[in-house]
């Protein structure tokens, strides 16, 4: 039986490699699963992989002193050295572009076993081991390229969290998500975001904002000051990835500064509106379902108006192609790396 060691670092990587390893067990291939010991999300990890019924067969410690560069280096490449020997590996598949993916696709290197590299879509970048370089710096090492979609995760995730939140009916509310990651002591951005928000909301009644963002005292500040006594306005603790996927399933819009949840709004059909900001200045105005806005007061009112009373509008938009290439189903891509 072929043996394939599948590497991944965080809990994001687990929501799109974890349904490729369950599909790798029914075509009776053996997946060797290999994560580095978490910290900071090892509860989201736990119930990533618990989901998908998917358990470490290795777990990497880095528990060494000193924790230098070199020591942790060093380790981890003798430590997936001895791993892809001892197991006998076929080939290996590691997600993203994060240091342990870069140090198993050397050490498989090493050992003449062929690797692929999945491409994770938006905001991958930003996660990079040496950042844009980090494609240079893999590709003598990767014999493979595919492209890991999120379709399969959305299903499961869908109907297993829902953020707690006292919404009546998700069916008869318009419920937009603005997920804003910048600098929560921006001002006036948060301040023409928040009047925005209460012009909408003042308006149309069927409209819920839910804000998932960290409590500063400006957020506070500006939250009463503007959007006080507003009923259709939620201040929610930051989304877990978890939390965040199945929320989207039930938005209508989302507003944010990022492109990171266009991959997901894309396959659900959802608009999303980009505000434009010093993360994503000189876009371009259209992305799929993604169109680009400048952060005032004005327009974001009038696209959200536009939204909301022209529905052919909306369709259109949420029905934009992506100008991506197409994804490869589970199927497609384990047959273009299983055979390397």
């Amino acid at each position: 039986m072929k043996k394939i060691m599948m590497v991944f670092d965080t809990p994001e990587e687990a929501m799109r490699i974890c349904p490729v390893i369950q599909k790798l067990k029914q075509m009776e291939y053996k997946p060797v699963v290999l994560i580095p010991k978490q910290v900071e999300t090892a509860g989201i990890m736990e119930q990533v992989l618990a989901l998908f019924e998917v358990e470490p067969t290795h777990i990497l410690s880095v528990d060494l002193e000193p924790q230098t560069l070199n020591q942790l280096t060093a380790y981890a490449l003798n430590e997936l050295a001895r791993i892809v020997k001892h197991e006998k590996i076929d080939t290996t598949f590691v997600c993203g572009s994060t240091k342990i993916a870069f140090i198993a696709a050397l050490a498989s290197y090493y050992n003449g076993v062929p690797v692929t590299q999945a491409q994770t879509g938006e905001g991958e970048e930003a996660a990079a081991f040496l950042g844009k370089s980090t494609e240079a710096l893999m590709a003598p090492l990767v014999t493979n390229h595919v492209v890991l979609g999120l379709e399969t995760a959305l299903e499961k995730a869908a109907d297993q969290y829902v953020h707690s939140m006292p919404i009546d009916n998700y069916d008869t509310q318009k419920i937009i998500l603005f997920d804003y990651q910048g600098k929560s002591n921006q001002r006036q951005i948060l301040e023409k975001s928040f009047q925005a928000i209460k012009q909408i909301t003042d308006i149309y009644k069927e409209v819920i904002f839910i804000i998932p963002i960290k409590l500063t005292t400006l957020v506070m500040e500006l939250a009463n000051k503007i959007l006080k006594g507003q009923k259709q306005v939620y201040f929610v603790k930051p989304l877990n990835v978890l939390e965040y996927q199945s929320f989207m399933t039930r938005a209508w819009l989302v507003m944010t500064d990022h492109y990171n949840s266009l991959e997901m709004a894309q396959i659900l059909q959802l608009p999303v509106l980009i505000m434009e900001g010093p993360r994503n200045k000189n876009s371009h105005d259209n992305y799929g379902v993604g169109t680009v806005i400048r952060f005032s007061k004005v327009q974001i009112t009038e696209w959200i108006e536009r939204l909301l009373v022209d529905s052919g509008f909306y369709e259109e938009i949420a029905r934009r192609p992506s100008p991506n290439k197409k994804i490869q189903t589970i199927e497609e891509m384990i047959e273009s790396f299983v055979q390397k």
